[in-house]
């Protein structure tokens, strides 16, 4: 399985913990939401505490989806903390 090295992009809080971005390998046929979140958790708590909360939401090529939503590389990947305004 070839794969492709993929930039994520962390916004709000869950970039302030890992900064603007991280690096992923991803199959040229992707991976679920879930499958990308849960890899990058498993590198360390920092990660883990960051983007397992309930409140981190996902999104690709800027439409927010759900944990089953494929993303493959080519795609923008984002991750980013629900966001207050008033």
């Amino acid at each position: 399985m070839e794969t492709t090295m993929t930039r994520i992009l962390f916004f709000g809080r869950v970039g302030e913990r890992l900064g603007p971005d991280g690096r992923l390998d991803l199959p040229a046929e992707g991976l679920p939401v879930r499958e990308i979140r849960r890899l990058l958790a498993e590198r360390d708590e920092v990660a883990a505490d960051a983007l397992l909360r309930p409140d981190v939401r996902a999104s690709v090529d800027l439409v927010v989806v759900g944990e089953d939503a494929l993303a493959r590389p080519d795609q923008e990947i984002a991750f980013f903390s629900l966001f207050s305004g008033g």
